[in-house]
This record gives structure tokens, sequence and C-alpha cells, in this order.
């Protein structure tokens, strides 16, 4: 090509150099791309990790080795008590717009909306203001969801039984956006939580109803602008007090788990969020007891759940795993509260900015927990930008997550993820240990080890030590790991004590764990100050039993004394209640006497009771009588004045009572009713008691003849 003039040269050289650089940029745009590699799934804790990038086509290699993930511990902070807030909020929904984030909170006591601005970072203070909503809430709001669509942002609230949509128009900073009620029906019942998703074509959302038990599906069709058709699906997967619901997605089609208060349900749909879904009840997976709140996301290609317990396990954050799959086991993991949660009525859906996830909580308080995963530092090497990074080492045990992002921030860009378990071959031997003779102890290295390697050369699991030294063992895991313990025992000698004791007859001693009171050999084992036993041998006698007698209880008069003797042999002493101590002593009054006798400092005593002995009292009775009225021996009676209390009773041969009287100047005249008995002998019982005396009655009886 010939140029006819400098400017035209100069015109086509920059045209062929344009047409050069859009061809060059046409060929990276189109160049393909793609993002993996490999490391192995278990590795050993402080062992250097080999990654094989098996990526191509990339021209940047981005790796991080700890990223925030929901498998550890999350930071916080709590709003502490919002100003101008009076009622508990009831649902929170979180989402970005440029540079802001902005969270909007239903509070059905006020029948208002509070929208909640972060600007640049989550970790900001945030602002606080109502949304100016005159007259269409009507005191039950409660779900609520944000959702972009066709560069307009839209919101969508559960209204008691009916749904509510607010037009904020292209910005979320939109304080009075057009409110629409947009669906009535009776199919909702007091609507609690919200949630609405995009299966690809169609925008379709759920509610839940909570005094119901059951589930309402809205489908808007391809435009959140649009009225929404209205389904009923009712109790699927056994619904009973249903709050929060989330979704979630895999290649297997769409999920819905829903907080159900006291217990966790699974709804799976298929491909198409407008299909029947069929459904499950979870249960309380051990640590549900009044969820409220569930927020559900991917940290790269892994699935979780974050829980809220509303009270009873008061205030826990709980995590869900689904290590395989969304159908898999779900392994829940208590986070404690570590973000000032109190009686969490719902969780917002997880933000993941950088290396860091974010979620906000309401609470009763009321207030907002914001809550989020930071990067963690238990990696020796945070991140590189090499194509195959160095060797990563991992300090700690745990599950980690190792991501690598090519060409960030290109329109060819790629992420990929993968979770790796650090394990540490952990063996624990125990402190070290003394024993006693005899004893036997069972070393156990652990199971979960390929190999075992003692020093006692055994190459097994366990071993049993019975002598005193130092054991170690080396265990390996499948994944190569280290681990060792070592444990010094040491074997201590029993101890033994004998007793020879003896005791008196009627005594008892504390042998052969409980009382005695024979003679005999007794052993007791007792735990000595190091542990081992200490052997007590007891030969007891008990001394043979003897006996006291001094007399048995009599009576002494003016004129009369009483010997008591207390001989007793092979005693040591006599003690009398006098203080005298001679075997016997002579009694001269009346009183209460008694010895102590010691025989082989074993004692017995005896005691009597002396009295004075009463007067005599004479009286005569005379053996016949004749009662023929001539005036000599005509009644029967005794003679004699000094008695009193006299009681005499009379009876035939056949023992038939033929007088009584009380009167001793009284006699008996020989007859019975009036008629005469016949001659004969008649038994009789006399009682009295002698006058001036103050003993018991004496009693007299005879056989007297009656003579005609």
């Amino acid at each position: 090509m010939k140029c006819s003039s400098l400017y035209l040269c100069a015109f086509f050289l920059s045209l062929l150099i344009s047409e050069s650089m859009v061809c060059l940029a046409q060929k990276r745009n189109t160049r393909t791309v793609t993002c993996d590699f490999t490391v192995r799934d278990t590795v050993c804790k402080n062992t250097p990790v080999t990654i094989t990038n098996l990526s191509l086509g990339a021209s940047t290699y981005f790796w991080k080795f700890c990223p925030g993930t929901p498998l550890s511990f999350p930071s916080g902070v709590n709003s502490g008590p919002l100003s101008g807030v009076l009622h508990v909020p009831a649902g929170i929904t979180l989402q970005r717009e440029g540079i802001f984030f902005y969270a909007f909170m239903t509070i059905p006591g006020d029948s208002t909306i509070m929208r909640i601005t972060y600007q640049n970072s989550l970790l900001n203070a945030p602002v606080y203001d109502l949304l100016n909503l005159p007259g269409i809430l009507k005191g039950s709001v409660f779900g609520i969801q944000v959702k972009n669509w066709n560069g307009n942002w839209y919101g969508f609230v559960t209204n008691g039984s009916s749904l509510v949509r607010l037009d904020f128009g292209p910005s979320l900073s939109n304080l009075s956006p057009a409110a629409t009620t947009v669906a009535t029906s009776p199919l909702m019942n007091l609507a609690q939580g919200l949630v609405i998703g995009n299966d690809g074509t169609d925008w379709v959302g759920f509610c839940t109803n909570f005094p119901a038990a059951t589930i309402t599906r809205f489908a808007w069709g391809n435009s959140l602008a649009s009225i929404p058709s209205v389904y009923d699906l009712g109790n699927v997967g056994g619904l009973t007090l249903p709050m929060q619901p989330a979704l979630i997605s895999d290649t297997s089609g769409w999920f819905m788990f829903v907080a159900n208060t006291t217990s966790l349900v699974q709804l799976k749909f298929g491909k198409s969020l407008m299909n029947t879904p069929t459904g499950i009840n979870l249960g309380s997976l051990q640590w549900i007891t009044d969820n409220r709140g569930i927020s559900m996301f991917y940290d790269c290609t892994n699935p979780y759940a974050l829980l809220a317990n509303h009270n009873v396990v008061l205030n826990q954050l709980m995590q869900v795993h689904f290590k395989g799959g969304l159908e898999g086991a779900k392994v829940v993991t208590p986070l404690g509260n570590t973000v000032g949660l109190y009686e969490t009525t719902a969780l917002s859906e997880a933000l993941t900015i950088s290396d860091t996830i974010f979620c906000l909580a309401v609470n009763s308080t009321p207030s907002i927990s914001l809550i989020y995963f930071p990067p963690c530092i238990n990696s020796v090497l945070p991140i590189s930008t090499m194509f195959d990074p160095s060797p990563v080492i991992f300090p700690n045990a745990g599950t980690y997550t190792i991501k690598l992002i090519v060409d960030e921030g290109l329109p060819t860009e790629q992420q990929e993820c993968k979770e790796i378990e650090v394990v540490e071959g952990t063996v624990d031997l125990g402190p070290d240990t003394a024993l006693c003779d005899g004893k036997v102890l069972l070393l156990d290295a652990g199971a979960g080890f390929t190999s075992y390697q003692w020093n006692t050369g055994a190459t097994s699991q366990t071993i049993t030590v019975i002598s005193t030294g130092t054991y170690t063992v080396n265990a390996f895991t499948q994944a190569g790991c280290l681990a060792a313990d070592s444990i010094h025992i040491r074997f201590d000698t029993n101890s033994f004590t004998t007793v020879d004791t003896s005791i008196c007859f009627g005594e008892t001693y504390f042998a052969g764990g409980k009382l005695q009171s024979a003679t005999g050999t007794y052993l007791d084992t007792l735990t000595a100050v190091n542990g081992c036993e200490h052997i007590i041998t007891t030969h007891l006698i008990v001394k043979p039993f003897f006996q006291v007698e001094i007399g048995k209880d009599t009576c002494v008069t003016d004129t009369t004394t009483v010997r008591l003797i207390a001989t007793v042999p092979g005693a040591s002493t006599y003690t009398w209640q006098d203080g005298s101590h001679d075997s016997a002593i002579t009694v001269t009054a009346p009183g209460l006497y008694w010895v102590r006798v010691t025989v082989n400092n074993c004692s017995q005593s005896d005691s009597v009771h002396i009295t004075s002995c009463p007067a005599l009292t004479y009286f005569y009775l005379p053996n016949a009588f004749t009662p023929n009225g001539d005036g000599l021996n005509d009644v029967f009676r005794p003679i004699g004045n000094d008695i009193s209390d006299f009681h005499m009773i009379i009876y035939n041969r056949w023992g038939q009572m033929v007088f009584e009287t009380t009167d001793s100047l009284k006699g008996w005249d020989g007859t019975l009713n009036g008629r005469y008995c016949e001659p004969g002998s008649y038994p009789y019982t006399i009682t009295f008691l002698a006058k001036d005396s103050n003993v018991s009655k004496s009693k007299v009886t005879g056989v007297v003849i009656l003579v005609r």
C-alpha cells in the first residue's frame, strides 16, 4: 500500500494497530480457562501438605489456605438495645448494593419495617431508618425478603393473611417504596417466615403459616412486578409450629428447610420449585429446642445451615454441616453464643465478602447481632500467588477449606474449593501412675491407628504392665501421622497391721467391717495414703461371763441384820455403794445396797432392796364351831382387832361360796340363805392388812369344821 500523504499513512497505520489489538483481545477473551487442583483429603498436623495445580489457561492464581468457614466458631457484635424500637422484631433480610449493605427488619408490634444501612463494610456502625409505609401494614408483619429483578429492587412482606410488595425502584436507599398488597388468601394464616427463590426461569416464594402448620406458595412467573398466583401446599414433612424457611439447591434440585420450633423439616422439590414437594421431619438433631431462625448458604461447594434457638438451650447458635450432600447425614455442631444472641427470632441471608462470611440475627431484646466467620490463623502459609504453592502446614487439627481463584477480576475468573481434614494422631496413656503390688495396669494407645510400636517390643494397641518402669508407644495413622506418648508406672507395696485385743462379755468391738461380740480373727482392708491396701488383722478375745449375786430382796427388824456376800473367784476389787471394798457387808437398816465386782478388768454388778419387816399380828381362828344357839362358839370368825382391810370367804366342799364378809367382827353362823348347812369341813380364805404396816396384805387359808 502506498500513502499519498504522511497524514494518510499515519491514519492507516493507526487503524492497522487498532485492529491488531482488537484481534489480540478477542483471542485472549476466547481462551479456555479451567480451575482445578488436587490435595489429599486427610493430612497430618504440622506436616507439609503438597498441592498440585491442574488449572489450564489462566494468567493469575490466588490461593487461600484458611478462609473464613462456618466450620469454625464465629465472631460477632451486638448492636445493643435499638433506640425507639419498643416491640420484638420478627424477620430480617440482607442485601448488597454497590458499596452499601442494607438489611430490613419487620416489627409486628409497631406495624413497621426498619432499614439498617452499612456503608463499605458490615463491620461499620449501621444507620437505622423506618420506611415510610402509611396505613398498609396491619400489625402482623413477620417474614421479609428483598430481591433485585431487571435492575429494580422489590421487597415482599407477610402481613397476616396477605402479601405486600414494596417497590424501591433502582436503589434500596429509597425510604418511601410504593407498597401494594399483591396477594390475599385464606390459605395464609398468621404467616410467619418468607423465602423467595429463582429456579432459572421463574420466581417462586413460600411462607409458613404458624397456627395452621401449612405452607403457602407464590408463583410470579418471570417477573417480580407481576401479581403472584397462590397455592396451598398443606402440611408437608410433619410441620407442627413452622417458623422461618430457607431455600437451597444442589445438582439434584431444590430443597427447602423449615425451622419447625422443636425440629427441622426438609422438603424436596426436584428441578422446579413448582413441583409438589416431598417432606420429612428430621427431629431435634440433638440440639434443637425452640428454633425460630435458619440461614442456608454455600461455602465453595459445601452447603451449610445456621440455626438459632429462641430459648430452653438458651441463645444457642448451631451449625449444620451437610458432608454427604443436602440429603445426607446432618452433622450439628453447637457454636455457643459469642455474639449477644437473645431469644433470636430470625436469621438473614449469609453474604461472603472476601474471606469472611456474614449473617445478621434479630433478637427479642430488641437488638441485632452481627455474626461473621473471619479467616482463620491456623495456616503457616495463609495465601499464595504461585502456580504451584509451597507446601502448606496446618499446626492445628480440624477441617479446612483450600480455595483457588484464577484470573481474578477477569471475565474468565473461576474458583475451586476443596475441604481437607487435618488430623493428629493423639495418644494419651494418662498421667504417671502409682499402683500397688499385685495389681495389673492395661495401657491403651487408642484405636484408629494402623500400627503401634512399644518400647517393650510389643506391636499391639494395648499392653499389660505389672512392674515399675517407663513405657513409651509410637502410633501411626493411615495418613502417616505419628503420635507418641510415655508414662511412668510405679508399684508400691501393701501394708499390714496385727491387733490383739480383748473385750468383756456383753461388749462389742469393730472388726471385719462390723461390730463383733464373739472371740475370733477378723480382717479389714483399708486404703492407705499411697492408695495401696492396708490390711488389719484383729485377734479378738471375749472374756468369760461371771455373775455377782448378793441375795434376794429381804427385810430387817430392829433386832435383826442381813449379811450380803459378793465373793467371786478371781475378783480383783469389790466396790459397795458406801465405798467399802470388802467382799461382804452386814446390813442393819433398810435401803438399796449394790456392789460392783471387777474380774480381769471386767465388771459386773448386783443389788438388793432391804425393807423393814412388818410387825407380827396375832389373832385366833378356831378350827371348829357349833352353831347350836347355846351362846358358846356359835359363829366362825377371827378373834383379834389389830387388822384392817379384812376379807373372808368360806366355801363348801363343791367350791360354792357359802359366806363372805369384810367385817372382822361378823362371823359365819353355819347357814346359807337362811338354811342350815350340813355338818362337815368348809375351806376358807382370809386376806388382811396388819395395822400400822405399809407392806402388802397377808393371806390366810384353812379349813373349819361345822359341828351340829
